[in-house]
């Protein structure tokens, strides 16, 4: 009975240690989704992307398949914070997947669930070629080449990355970068 009991414990850590490994799954915090989902629109609205605006303001939610229910809660955040829109535009999101960003070529803005460093590079090229303004869920990926996340202290700031910003060729507002701190590091 002792030897059972142990085998199993053995087995049920060894499981728990190996199996979920390979998920790659990333706890996102929901305050922090809901504040996303507040300022992702103004993001775009402050920025050079307000010039590619017709009617409709797209934001690219990119997420790999295991973060899907995320993605699909802060899509449902955005539309709840903005029923009408934003200013004078719709707001359309786009449930986007790290495998398949072309459908996110038209966009303003990519925002960035956690991924692999493969997916990460493979995203900012695409967002580059396309003009995208990036804004990732994890300040990490600011090192990355990620233009744009929150750092989340006493005060929730911008958190921007300018030789991001300069290699995609997108632009923001001076208000912006006035309240924003300014990220030295990262990618060129």
């Amino acid at each position: 009975m002792y030897i059972k009991r142990n085998a199993f414990r053995l087995m049920l850590i060894i499981s728990l240690l190996f199996g979920t490994g390979s998920l790659n799954a990333f706890v996102y915090d929901g305050d922090v989704l809901d504040i996303y989902s507040k300022i992702m629109p103004r993001f775009v609205l402050m920025s050079s992307q307000k010039e590619k605006i017709e009617n409709t303001l797209e934001i690219c939610i990119l997420h790999d398949k295991v973060d899907e229910r995320t993605a699909l809660s802060l899509i449902e955040k955005v539309n709840n914070n903005y029923p009408q829109g934003i200013k004078d535009y719709k707001i359309k999101l786009l449930n986007g997947s790290y495998l398949d960003m072309e459908p996110c070529k038209n966009s303003q803005m990519s925002f960035m669930f956690n991924t692999s460093d493969k997916n990460i590079k493979k995203a900012l090229e695409f967002s580059d070629k396309h003009v995208l303004l990036t804004v990732a869920y994890d300040k990490e990926l600011l090192e990355k080449g990620v233009s744009i996340s929150l750092f989340l202290g006493r005060k929730v700031t911008p958190y921007v990355n300018i030789k991001a910003l300069r290699r995609n060729g997108v632009e923001l507002n001076n208000v912006l970068l006035r309240i924003s701190k300014i990220y030295e590091g990262g990618a060129n």
